[in-house]
């Protein structure tokens, strides 16, 4: 970023005098971050790598106003002197967060699962209905379609290997129920949560929150890591897993990521940083990727923990 990019930001989110040259500080798959000093404190400023449309940046820094006003320690947005979240700038839109401090170290289970509790307490009301992203599957088109551009590519393979069992799993895809729709961060993972250097659990990246089914935000992440549950129902979450159909974002997001990747890791027009950054999360995800003996294994455990836990939490509410 220049020092002139990082001048206009100031002005325009009345920063305060720019201090020092901005310094890189971390990439996602969305934008670059880069830290900005001024003479009123530490900023980061986000380039984001694909148009957010403003109306939509205003719904997640109303989320995330939301979920910090009940207690959910987040890096503060901070919006221009117009009101506005998003800068329009070549060649990437901007936006601003106070800086946070974050300390080094693995997050573990139970801390996840403290902070999904956190955020699905915070019942914040849906903006529309869920999107296809998070509540369609691929269908048998669309993995015929990563199929033929994987050919003759090094994930092949592995693709080949599970790909029966990818498709099989769109079957307990479900259409979410609108009454048990919220607003959820969508992306809560080990990545996106950090104990700050004062030693605060901090929850990162809320740009990709949205409408969705609580449960099924926490049957993704338990997917993962069943450890989580037990950590999230002693937090006081009000989300859970009970059914095969509660895995329907896991299993609609990773066909469409795989998808995403799959394309951006063969699309000549992008840079070698993305498509390298695409083979390497293909890498990952077909090596055990979400089928239905998994999910049979994950609700066959969280059965075991109900079983444990009845007479001791209060049943769960409408969000699940």
């Amino acid at each position: 970023m220049l020092i002139e990019t990082a001048e206009r930001v100031a002005r325009e989110f009345e920063l305060g005098e720019v201090a020092a040259e901005p310094v890189y500080a971390a990439r996602g798959e969305l934008g670059l971050i880069w830290r900005v000093d001024t003479d009123r404190g530490s900023w980061a400023v986000k380039e984001s790598l694909i148009e957010v449309a403003e109306h939509d940046a205003a719904a997640d820094v109303a989320f995330q106003r939301a979920a910090a006003a009940s207690g959910v320690v987040l890096p503060a947005p901070v919006v221009d002197r117009g009101g506005r979240v998003i800068l329009r700038a070549r060649p990437y839109d901007l936006r601003v967060y106070e800086w946070a401090d974050l300390a080094a170290g693995e997050i573990t289970a139970a801390q996840l699962g403290v902070a999904t509790a956190s955020v699905h307490r915070v019942r914040h009301a849906a903006r529309g209905p869920v999107s296809e992203w998070f509540a369609a599957p691929l269908g048998a088109d669309g993995w015929a379609g990563i199929a033929g551009i994987s050919r003759r590519q090094e994930w092949e393979d592995a693709l080949h290997a599970w790909l029966d069992d990818l498709v099989a799993v769109d079957a307990i895809v479900v259409a979410p129920d609108p009454a048990r729709v919220t607003t959820c961060h969508r992306d809560l993972n080990e990545e996106n949560l950090r104990m700050s250097t004062a030693g605060v659990l901090t929850v990162l990246d809320w740009e990709n929150c949205g409408p969705a089914v609580p449960a099924w935000e926490l049957a993704a992440i338990v997917a993962r890591d069943p450890e989580v549950y037990r950590a999230y129902v002693a937090a006081g979450g009000p989300a859970r897993v009970t059914r095969p159909e509660d895995f329907s974002m896991r299993v609609a997001v990773q066909g469409h990521l795989l998808e995403f990747y799959a394309r951006r890791a063969t699309d000549p027009t992008e840079t070698e940083e993305n498509r390298a950054r695409s083979r390497a999360r293909l890498g990952e995800m077909l090596t055990r990727p979400l089928t239905l003996e998994r999910i049979s294994a994950v609700l066959e455990g969280l059965r075991d923990h109900h079983a444990h836990s009845v007479g001791h939490h209060a049943q769960p509410d409408g969000c699940a």
